[in-house]
């Protein structure tokens, strides 16, 4: 199984005039699935980024395994919020590939990154949508495009930022469901932000809510 832990030492961030972080610590371990909650506009998405070095903190220590974001980042997966609209008539297959380096002993090596690019794909049940455009897949479809995009380079941690948002309910189980198998099978923890309940009760993973809250995060 592998380890995530997020460790924040007297962390202040904020973006624009908008405080996110004001001298907040914590030390916890992401084990299993971790949920990041908060209002709207409390900054979830930004503290994600942080996270991921896409955005800079403005005093104290910030920590994934022990590395700075901008190093930690190259040992995590990430799916924004906002699915890529980059080429959107190009198949589903291209926009994966395109996140594996493909190569062998240093040289291009299309076939063996095509057989990898349908493994992750068939890891998030979106094989069949291999062929076809990204631009007409529904937001399920590209929920799980991007997911298989997040997990190229087999990460520790998975940085997912709402993934459920525009599921229906049936889709929400399908999706924990998936991210207990990946847990399970692949060993990876996953960080999610989400809005409104889940149903995680019975899911056999560990999970824990952190609430972002006035400057300060919560356990």
């Amino acid at each position: 199984m592998k380890k995530a832990h997020l460790a924040c030492h007297d962390v202040s961030f904020q973006v624009g005039r908008h405080l996110i972080l004001n001298h907040a610590t914590l030390d916890l371990p992401l084990k299993g699935l971790t949920i990041l909650r908060g209002r709207n506009g409390a900054g979830k998405t930004c503290f994600l980024r942080a996270l991921m070095g896409l955005l800079p903190i403005q005093g104290g220590t910030l920590l994934i395994n022990n590395l700075p974001p901008a190093k930690a980042r190259h040992h995590c997966g990430y799916m924004p919020q906002r699915a890529d609209e980059t080429a959107p008539m190009l198949p589903v297959i291209s926009h994966v590939m395109a996140c594996l380096k493909g190569t062998c002993w240093g040289l291009p090596h299309p076939g063996r990154t095509r057989r990898k690019t349908e493994q992750l794909l068939a890891e998030v049940d979106a094989l069949p949508l291999a062929d076809r455009p990204l631009g007409v897949l529904s937001g399920g479809e590209r929920q799980r495009v991007a997911l298989a995009q997040a997990l190229a380079n087999s990460p520790g941690l998975l940085i997912l930022d709402e993934p459920f948002a525009a599921l229906d309910h049936k889709s929400h189980d399908a999706l924990l469901q998936l991210f207990t198998r990946l847990h399970q099978q692949k060993g990876m923890n996953l960080l999610i932000t989400a809005h409104g309940s889940l149903s995680t009760k019975d899911l056999p993973l560990p999970v824990r809510d952190i609430t972002l809250r006035e400057g300060a995060l919560h356990v």
